[in-house]
């Protein structure tokens, strides 16, 4: 068929093969060969010319169409542009524990783009996205949510923080330095009513209005902050942080996938679904072990 083209297009056997980098022979052979699979003449021979017959010009009609499909099909696929996920979450849970694993998902999935979307204070998940992690206690009304994560609270400090007491620090031992509150001054005065510290005032210190600032200062040892399982983490795993303490307490609120009851069962959904809990659980299993050691 493709010899068959040129030579109907070109009107010519020999400019056909020199295009298909053949003879004019093998061209001749591969029309004949059709000539006589399909039961007709395609084309009148004369000495130095080749002439469409009725019932080629019918067939080049065909061939034509047919390969300018094909060619238009194949450039699609080539240019074919990745689908898209509208992605809105938590911005502490985008940037310490979503935002590094994302290219583990398009690395999975090179077909699919992650439009994402970091917000400090969602209260429910926006019409306009495929799906939402918010933090919260799953009193969503009109969405669809599931829970993701359970999460415990603990101070944290640089290694070196406490200098070289001789022992492990206690609470007591933040009588003179800074806390680090995350947005208010709730889990410094809950952390230290638990074990009846009075002595030091839960209100003082430094406040800012994002987690992931809390860790950076704390980080850079400007004092203790109260992290939580995941946005903690890297910092516990780099040895960036430390839990000085032995005091861990279970939050009420927890991260959940949350959706708008009108967003549709989309593939790209239930692949970026699967592939977040399959991290979650990895998470889960980290801690498990970290809490063991």
């Amino acid at each position: 068929m493709r010899a068959f083209e040129a030579a109907a297009r070109l009107e010519s056997f020999s400019q056909a093969a020199s295009e298909l980098g053949v003879t004019q022979s093998a061209i001749s052979k591969q029309v004949a060969a059709l000539e006589q699979h399909i039961g007709r003449t395609l084309f009148s021979r004369f000495h130095r010319r080749v002439e469409l017959t009725q019932d080629g010009v019918i067939a080049a009609r065909v061939a034509t169409a047919s390969f300018a499909t094909l060619s238009s099909g194949l450039a699609d696929m080539r240019e074919r542009r990745p689908e898209q996920i509208e992605l809105v979450a938590d911005a502490d849970f985008t940037h310490c524990w979503l935002f590094p694993r994302l290219p583990q998902f398009e690395r999975r999935n090179p077909d699919v783009r992650i439009t994402l979307r970091a917000e400090t204070s969602l209260l429910a998940a926006p019409d306009d996205c495929d799906c939402a992690i918010l933090w919260g206690r799953g009193e969503w009304t009109g969405q669809r949510f599931e829970p993701l994560f359970a999460n415990s609270v603990f101070p944290v400090a640089t290694p070196s923080f406490f200098g070289n007491l001789g022992r492990k620090p206690r609470l007591s031992d933040l009588r003179n330095q800074l806390l680090i509150h995350d947005r208010n001054t709730k889990w410094w005065a809950t952390i230290l009513a638990s074990e009846g510290i009075t002595e030091i005032d839960p209100h003082l210190g430094r406040t800012y209005n994002q987690t992931s600032l809390c860790l950076m200062a704390a980080a850079r040892g400007d004092g203790v902050t109260v992290g939580d399982e995941v946005t903690a983490r890297s910092y516990l795993e780099s040895g960036q942080l430390v839990i000085p303490f032995s005091i861990r307490i279970p939050s009420p609120e927890a991260y959940y996938l949350v959706r708008p009851l009108g967003a549709p069962e989309s593939r790209t959904y239930h692949l970026f679904r699967e592939w977040l809990l399959e991290e979650i659980r990895e998470h889960v299993q980290w801690f498990a072990r970290f809490w063991d050691v």
